[in-house]
């Protein structure tokens, strides 16, 4: 039997869901809002905790007043020292190398985003962007794991502390940044919710129902699709980011393909196109991730040889089948009314 701490727990739900919103948000706005299929979501995601594994240990010394010490091989002890050090005394050299993550992640994450949909969409078959950016994400793993001086190859990088490490109590510590990621998550999510109901928004409705209308209407479809997917791009880069200083470790083996698929259940479990459903999407794999991972303590420290952390990945399985099956549209399904013009032509009507 163990000892559960509700507080603790709710922080770390509370801290995941925010940065899976992050992640949600980001592939409603794309597949839900645009009909574009990004299934290398996990590429993105990974720009932003590759950036922060590299500004952690180049950038922050150099913030500090020190000389960076290269975080790999014989070095990797005392470069983690000096990190520890930074992060602990001096705050505000912690807090300026959180913007240039963000800046950099985002910069490098939008551009990718922008010109792979770009070329690609050009296509008249969308769904080769897709395998693009599948592939592509893949690729881009296997070459970050094989190089030594990027994150140390398979060892990946320890020691990337969120920017509240300099607070002596940890459940402050960790509050705080459980409000930091909700705080981000929701500026998103006004974002997002404004761009939706706006002109620009719904021509991208318009592209996710019938193209050819949309482009016999003058729209420029792939400039539209590719400007959608860097905003996407640089709301998933910033999640990663987070989601590396969550885990305080950044390795190759957090951003495979499982990671995509985690989150396109969030916005299908959710509801396709509804950034609320998205939000609900994102809250309940928080929370399936979690129990899982104390149900697997728990039978680990009861002696039993049943792997608990693969129920995760059957309850996923049985979660897209019945959604399909019996929800297509999601538990918050999209809204047919996008805008108040509506009720602004029935107000004219009873006149």
């Amino acid at each position: 039997m163990i000892n559960i701490d509700i507080g603790a727990t709710a922080v770390a739900v509370l801290t995941l869901f925010g940065i899976y919103s992050l992640m949600a948000i980001s592939l409603n706005l794309e597949y839900g809002v645009a009909g574009v299929p990004n299934f290398g979501k996990a590429l993105f995601i990974s720009i932003g905790a590759y950036t922060a594994g590299i500004t952690y240990t180049r950038t922050l010394p150099l913030l500090a007043g020190f000389e960076a010490i290269h975080p790999c091989g014989p070095t990797m002890g005392g470069a983690l020292q000096l990190r520890s050090e930074i992060m602990a005394s001096q705050p505000a050299a912690g807090f300026i190398n959180l913007a240039l993550t963000f800046l950099i992640a985002a910069a490098v994450a939008g551009a990718v985003g922008f010109a792979v949909s770009y070329i690609t969409l050009r296509l008249k078959e969308e769904w080769f962007l897709a395998l693009v950016l599948l592939v592509g994400g893949e690729t881009v793993r296997i070459v970050v794991r094989g190089a030594d001086d990027f994150i140390c190859s398979h060892n990946g990088i320890s020691g990337v502390a969120q920017p509240f490490y300099f607070v002596e109590d940890p459940r402050s510590s960790a509050l705080l940044f459980m409000l930091l990621a909700l705080a981000l998550a929701l500026l998103a999510y006004v974002y997002s919710q404004r761009l939706i109901h706006s002109p620009y928004g719904r021509m991208l409705k318009g592209l996710r129902e019938d193209e050819d209308i949309t482009r016999g209407l003058g729209k420029g479809v792939s400039l539209a699709r590719a400007q959608i997917m860097a905003v996407g791009s640089v709301i998933a880069a910033i999640g990663g980011a987070l989601f590396a200083l969550n885990t305080g470790f950044v390795n190759t083996n957090d951003y495979v393909v499982n990671l995509t698929l985690d989150v396109w259940v969030m916005v299908v479990l959710g509801g396709i196109g509804n950034n609320r459903g998205a939000l609900l999407g994102a809250l309940l794999i928080a929370l399936l991730d979690r129990f899982t991972q104390i149900g697997a303590i728990a039978l680990n420290m009861s002696g039993s040889e049943l792997e608990f952390n693969y129920v995760r990945f059957i309850a996923f399985g049985l979660i897209l089948i019945w959604m399909l099956r019996n929800r297509p549209g999601g538990l918050l399904p999209e809204s047919r009314l996008t805008t108040n013009a509506h009720d602004v032509a029935k107000g004219l009507i009873g006149r």
